[in-house]
């Protein structure tokens, strides 16, 4: 049997490959030694957009201690396919717990009562729920990963985490009458250019601020009677130092149409820059050259050429909202962050009627769980639910259709009855049917096929007959490996429950 099909061990601990961990600091950096507290991982830097205070890991806020077995740690998780990002918040995160501890207990003794400390230290600081639980989690992985360090034995005390990763918090979606007056503002001519395309990009397409940074000049292009934008992301592309290119297709009309005239004018911009920009720099959509406020109020432009980082977007942002009186409905100058926007984009877009897969090809998210788990405020709007809802039930009754749409039956979904369902803001598209209330829910295929607002589709009975066969074959083909082996019977079980009901009948016609 080929390498491919064996199960993954996944890389831990090992004593005996200390040289070998340490070598592979060559893969990340040029010149990084593993003795110092900095590792500037310039090999990891992913497009001209970072710069490399992004990629850098600091073990200074460690404790003597631990800084060793830390940096261990750090290594290995790069190994696996961690983002430097992700092991420079893992690192920050452990010194949080390390310099929780007892002084001078060692790991071999941390058990329950350390969990319990440890919790309520978390409970009592100034963290949000998400922080909790990254800090938390970071500790389990340790524990797991580095059981055997110096021959002794871990428990980990931290592998179930009672706190919620997922939380919605509200408050990071910008109020209807908040986004009114921003939009109002950035409309004016006298915004910075850059400033203004990116909260536009940002306002339109559910986007984050490292995706819209690393926009090339090359960006837009004519399709068929419309434009087609690529955003570049590395959120979800196995670690990897390409991008994946999420492409969005915008019409010439409307709002629309001022976007892409925005866009036209930054490639403009970015393009007389190129003279001024370093090499590492070249290409970037979002360019700008500095300017100074005299002390007569004249502005002058500064010679040096930058590209766009995060700390710009947000001192703008934060500069903005003062200057033109941004205010929430507490009267307090609203504070706008670039990440809130993808909150209002995606809850926008459920109100409109985009289906979650629409919105997950135009987010970049693989599923739905994290669309819906934690940004879609559709609880900020009661009212939309209710008239939503008042409109599918009052279509259903003067209806002459007889299909029972909720409730678990099997349907035979036409065209015009699939489109009253869609309707319904808790109704959407899933694969082989529709799920009929997916509020709330954070699953995938597997549960959707045996959940009663799971709505199969009779057409797609062909669909659901070939996935019956395909599961039993892989059982059989990893039957010398119990876990897939079970993993494919259940699946293969599942989707034959959905033929049964298909074929006798539970359906109205």
């Amino acid at each position: 049997m080929s390498n491919i099909l064996r199960p993954h061990k996944t890389e831990g601990y090992e004593e005996y490959k200390k040289l070998r961990y340490i070598e592979f600091l060559n893969e990340l950096g040029t010149g990084i030694c593993f003795d110092n507290d900095t590792w500037v991982c310039d090999k990891r830097i992913r497009s001209f957009a970072e710069d490399p205070n992004i990629v850098s890991i600091y073990f200074s806020s460690m404790p003597d201690d631990y800084r060793t077995i830390a940096k261990y740690f750090a290594i290995i998780r790069m190994m696996n396919g961690k983002s430097v990002r992700g092991i420079r918040a893992n690192v920050l995160d452990l010194a949080v717990f390390f310099r929780s501890l007892p002084k001078n207990i060692k790991l071999s003794e941390i058990n329950m009562t350390t969990a319990t400390e440890y919790k309520a230290f978390l409970d009592q600081a100034y963290y949000t729920e998400t922080s909790r639980y990254s800090r938390w989690s970071v500790v389990s992985i340790f524990l797991k990963t580095m059981n055997g360090w110096e021959g002794e034995h871990f428990k980990n005390p931290f592998a179930d985490n009672p706190y919620d990763s997922h939380l919605k918090l509200d408050y990071k979606y910008i109020p209807e009458a908040v986004a009114n007056q921003l939009d109002s503002v950035f409309m004016k001519e006298e915004i910075d250019l850059p400033v203004k395309c990116i909260y536009w990009i940002l306002r339109l397409i559910p986007s984050r601020i490292s995706e819209v940074r690393g926009m090339k000049i090359d960006c837009l292009k004519p399709y068929n009677g419309h434009f087609c934008l690529f955003i570049p992301t590395w959120k979800q592309n196995g670690g990897n130092k390409e991008p994946i290119q999420r492409v969005i297709h915008i019409e010439n009309t409307g709002i629309g149409e001022y976007l892409i005239g925005l866009i036209r004018e930054q490639q403009a911009l970015a393009k007389s820059l190129q003279p001024f920009m370093g090499d590492n720099k070249k290409d970037a959509l979002f360019t700008y050259q500095r300017k100074q406020t005299l002390k007569n109020s004249n502005v002058r432009s500064i010679d040096r050429c930058y590209t766009v980082q995060w700390g710009y977007v947000s001192d703008n942002f934060k500069r903005i909202s003062e200057k033109y009186n941004i205010r929430d409905e507490n009267g307090e100058i609203y504070h706008l962050t670039s990440h809130q926007f993808r909150h209002n984009g995606i809850t926008d877009r459920l109100e409109a009627g985009f289906t979650l897969p629409q919105i997950a090809d135009m987010t970049g998210h693989h599923g739905d769980a994290m669309l819906f788990g934690s940004y879609a405020h559709l609880d900020l709007k009661p009212k939309m639910l209710v008239q939503k809802q008042k409109y599918v039930l009052n279509e259903q009754e003067n209806s002459e259709n007889t299909y029972v749409m909720f409730g678990g039956r099997i349907l035979n979904i036409e065209e015009q009855l699939e489109k009253r369902l869609l309707k319904n803001i808790r109704a959407h598209r899933v694969r082989g049917g529709i799920c009929g209330d997916i509020t709330g829910c954070k699953s995938d295929m597997w549960n959707c096929l045996d959940c009663k607002h799971f709505i199969p589709d009779r057409e797609q009975l062909p669909y659901f007959r070939e996935q019956v066969l395909s599961w039993k074959t892989k059982a059989e083909k990893f039957k010398d490996y119990p876990m897939i082996k079970t993993n494919a019977l259940r699946n293969a079980e599942l989707f034959e429950k959905v033929v049964k009901k298909l074929m006798e009948g539970d359906y109205h016609a």
